[in-house]
């Protein structure tokens, strides 16, 4: 087996993006991650791209925005010696790993080794799922309507994304000034939605990581005191119609398994799962 570190995010595409998008859902982080490093160059400080090959067939492929968790990627269920020779490139290159992110089995078995190598703790830090949509549920959209956030929505989705990172488990004191950045970012870059009833923005949800079929929705969000009117639903429900109706044939999305609620949600919206992740952090 061979390891190859690429400095070129286009080289390692031309080696990855047919594996990749033979799961296009499933790999929708990997794949959203590179787009991000091939059509903004300076958006990450630092990033690590490396493939393993047994010849010319590709056995693992691995996307680290340093210091992030490393997200890897492998349709094999053997392939121990990919992940060590990963693992022991990161090392000669004094790349420290904060975690891990990918599908359930290989994210475990990755974290086993890497624990072997280090001798470090780790924990899993969230079980989840990652699910597409083809045809929205439109009876779950509800009263209201969905529109593009603008600048008169900074409060909220700078509040939102503090919230949001408290509710998940990202952070338990977020860093508002961080939080109101990246909502200005997005705003500047018209992702964001908000829905909005009797002209009161009431929820939120974002659009990301877009891959050649597909894009993802992210930062569902819905102040306390407004939760269970049913507005986070009509908001992913009508954003995923947009997204399909603008050209993609598939959204996806990432749920916590710990939360059933929303996992039953979406699946009424007329999401399907696709596959199973696992994160784990170093500890």
């Amino acid at each position: 087996m061979k390891l190859t570190q690429h400095d070129n995010v286009a080289v390692f595409l031309e080696e990855t993006l047919r594996y990749l998008e033979q799961s296009e859902a499933l790999n929708n982080l990997m794949l959203g991650i590179c787009n991000r490093i091939k059509n903004t160059a300076d958006y990450y400080k630092d990033f690590y791209l490396g493939t393993v090959k047994q010849g010319e067939k590709l056995v693992l492929a691995a996307v680290m925005t340093i210091p992030d968790k490393l997200v890897v990627y492998s349709n094999m269920q053997e392939c121990d010696e990919a992940i060590n020779l990963l693992l022991e490139d990161l090392h000669s290159k004094n790349i420290e790993m904060s975690g891990v992110v990918g599908p359930k089995e290989l994210s475990k078995k990755v974290c086993d080794i890497w624990k072997k190598h280090s001798g470090c703790d780790i924990k899993l830090e969230m079980n989840m799922r990652v699910y597409e949509i083809r045809e929205v549920n439109k009876n779950m959209i509800g009263k209201g309507i969905l529109r593009l956030a603008n600048k008169k929505d900074l409060d909220f989705v700078g509040q939102g994304i503090c919230e949001f990172q408290v509710d998940t488990g990202l952070s338990e004191i977020p860093d508002k000034d961080k939080c109101y950045e990246l909502a200005s970012k997005r705003l500047l870059e018209e992702t964001i939605f908000i829905w909005e009833d009797s002209g009161k923005a009431v929820s939120m949800a974002a659009k990301a990581r877009p891959t050649q079929n597909g894009a993802t929705i992210n930062l569902v969000y819905t102040p306390k005191e407004l939760r269970k009117k049913g507005y986070a639903t009509s908001c992913v429900a009508a954003l995923s119609q947009h997204l399909l109706d603008s050209g993609y044939r598939f959204c996806s999305l990432f749920t916590d398994l710990a939360n059933p609620i929303s996992n039953n949600i979406y699946m009424k919206i007329g999401y399907q799962p696709v596959g199973d992740y696992d994160s784990y952090i170093k500890i």
